[in-house]
């Protein structure tokens, strides 16, 4: 069995003020062919997933154009047009017995609101009797069309996503079956007419999505292959923005009986999700870290929510209550080409003088002006350690870490998310010697160092994914899916 694999692994928030190009594809997953499997096998991705479950199926992988990159803005139009028109003329396909499809399912453009759709939609013309399997994101905006695209469909069902491998190989299952068997099966989407913000929304006991997925998982039932909610992107502008589920059966009534039974659950339990935080200053007034290891996250500006690790929140607050910090207190991060370049040019000891935050734009609050000692310069290349992408090589490009008294401010050239304590050693840090982390991250922040802080609270400030996402200029989005009565 031969199966044609291809991926378009992208998260849009329409609220970032920086667009996705090439080079940032590039500089995180731009890769064809051999090099797929040369870069992810023994990797916690769905690509190192497929690539372990076809060795125990026996199945060859024919790997397509795979491209994926951190959340952030709309991608350009011509990277993806550049890459759709790659994929469809591959060769790889007519190959092939079967597709599967790494997709986050959130992707956006500049000039198209549902790539995803447009890739399956035009897949599914050209291999109209082809079956075709994709893996999503928990924070996916699939389509109806896209659905109707389908075969089959996984998603991630833990938050943080430490299953992304486990959702790959379940639809490598799938696939294999309906090939083996001539069968096809079809998708169903079904949703609830809201959006579930992301902050509340951790798969951990006794919280509201543990609990849908495993209403989502009980007994099986004659003629439903799976039932797979998805929460949508809370920061995707798009008509598609809507939590739900997606049913992959045989039967269509029964489908649909799952299919309701899943969003019922949903909407029983929507009031759950909704996030109450307290702002910065309100939380280092209470001086947390005296209680023992602290970690204060900004999820207003989580790079895998789109961030662009450039709001000045965290950081004004912080600067604010200089004073009260504890020698070793670590700000992760902001994303800052210019300024690695300057330290860099300064070297180790040098002093300068720099304004960090609001490069992009100042809608969310002023830039901090500092005098900053330069203590360490990187290449910015790390292997992580995981659990997330576990084995994955990483770069957060030429990087730096900058002295304000007792805050050491990591400072990268590219923008990726400090989930990982390989990005801590690699900047000489030892995470847990460390008080206070001020880290722009959110819920997949816990996966590796929920056991380093007992202490992890969210913060309230100003920015892309912000809590509060009423006050955030939709146009695609009706309000009251945003709202949560």
């Amino acid at each position: 069995m031969k199966v044609a694999v291809a991926r378009f692994w992208h998260e849009g928030n329409s609220f970032a003020p920086t667009k996705v190009g090439l080079p940032e594809f590039q500089s995180r997953e731009w890769l064809r062919g051999d090099a797929v499997p040369a870069a992810m096998w023994g990797t916690a991705t769905e690509i190192g997933g497929a690539i372990e479950r076809a060795e125990t199926l026996g199945i060859g992988l024919l790997f397509s154009r795979c491209a994926a990159v951190e959340p952030g803005g709309p991608a350009e139009q011509e990277v993806f047009d550049a890459w759709l028109t790659e994929v469809l003329a591959d060769p790889v396909f007519d190959a092939a017995d079967g597709i599967y499809l790494s997709l986050h399912g959130a992707g956006i453009t500049t000039g198209d609101l549902a790539p995803e759709e447009t890739l399956c939609l035009a897949l599914r013309a050209r291999y109209p009797e082809k079956p075709i399997t994709a893996s999503l994101d928990l924070h996916a905006c699939p389509t109806d069309a896209m659905a109707e695209a389908l075969n089959a469909v996984t998603v991630y069902r833990t938050y943080p996503h430490v299953d992304m491998n486990t959702a790959a190989s379940d639809a490598l299952d799938l696939l294999a079956e309906m090939v083996e068997s001539g069968t096809r099966f079809r998708v169903l989407r079904r949703t609830i007419g809201r959006i579930l913000p992301s902050h509340n929304m951790r798969t951990a006991p006794g919280l509201p999505m543990t609990e849908i997925q495993q209403i989502a998982q009980a007994a099986p039932v004659p003629g439903v292959k799976c039932a797979y909610p998805f929460a949508s992107f809370a920061y995707a502008d798009i008509p598609a923005a809507d939590a739900g589920v997606l049913v992959t059966c045989t039967d269509a009534a029964a489908g649909e009986q799952v299919a309701q039974t899943v969003c019922e659950a949903m909407l029983a339990r929507r009031a759950r999700f909704r996030p109450v935080l307290p702002s910065a200053a309100e939380i280092l007034a209470q001086r947390p870290w005296d209680q023992g290891p602290t970690a204060i996250v900004e999820p207003s500006d989580n790079p895998l929510s789109g961030g662009g690790a450039d709001t000045p929140g965290l950081l004004a607050a912080a600067v604010a209550a200089l004073d009260s910090l504890p020698e070793g207190t670590i700000f992760a991060f902001f994303h800052d080409p210019a300024l690695v370049a300057r330290a860099t040019a300064a070297g180790p000891g040098a002093v300068i003088e720099a304004a960090l935050g609001a490069r992009h734009t100042g809608i969310f609050g002023a830039p901090v002006p500092l005098k900053l000692s330069v203590e360490t310069l990187t290449d910015g290349a790390f292997v992580s350690a995981g659990p997330m992408f576990k084995g994955q090589r990483m770069s957060i490009g030429d990087s730096t870490v900058l002295r304000h008294g007792p805050l050491r401010i990591i400072v990268s050239s590219i923008c990726v998310t400090p989930n990982d304590r390989n990005y801590f050693l690699l900047h000489g840090i030892d995470i847990a010697q460390v008080p206070l982390l001020l880290v722009k991250a959110k819920n997949h922040f816990t996966a590796a160092f929920s056991a380093t802080f007992p202490r992890i609270i969210q913060a309230d400030t100003p920015g892309p994914a912000q809590a509060d996402a009423t006050a955030l200029p939709f146009k695609n989005v009706p309000l009251e899916r945003l709202s949560l009565d």
